[in-house]
């Protein structure tokens, strides 16, 4: 349903509007202030949508700040992991050294008591 109006333009608005209606193919300048006006709406409405998802999205400030603080705890984390895997890898070597140590040392023992049972034998012939 249309609406009959008269309405005054001055000379720079009214230059707009005729050059619109050629550009848009308009034959009347009611439907050509109609539609303007559509495109004015839905311009708002996509900007007041933009402005809405603009203001869901955190500051790059606090984005910054949230990813610093994770990727301090992960360093963390790997630091701790990294310490005690050389920990344990230091106590390994460590039972491994005196395993040998020990083995080292019992065939030693094993070679002396060959030599003094060999030399005692030779004694006492």
């Amino acid at each position: 349903m249309k609406q009959r109006r008269m309405v005054s333009f001055n000379q720079k608005t009214d230059e707009y509007l005729q050059q619109y209606m050629k550009e848009q193919h308009v034959r009347f300048p009611g439907d050509a202030i109609a539609r303007i006006c559509l495109e004015h709406q839905t311009l708002k409405e996509e900007k007041q949508e933009k402005q809405k998802q603009a203001s869901t999205i955190p500051p790059v400030q606090e984005i910054v700040e949230v990813i610093s603080q994770r990727i301090n705890r992960l360093m963390e984390t790997e630091r701790l992991f990294l310490r005690n895997e050389w920990f344990c890898m230091e106590e390994s070597m460590k039972r491994s050294m005196m395993e040998i140590f020990q083995e080292v040392e019992e065939k030693q023992a094993a070679k002396r008591s060959e030599i003094v049972t060999a030399f005692l034998e030779g004694y006492n012939k």
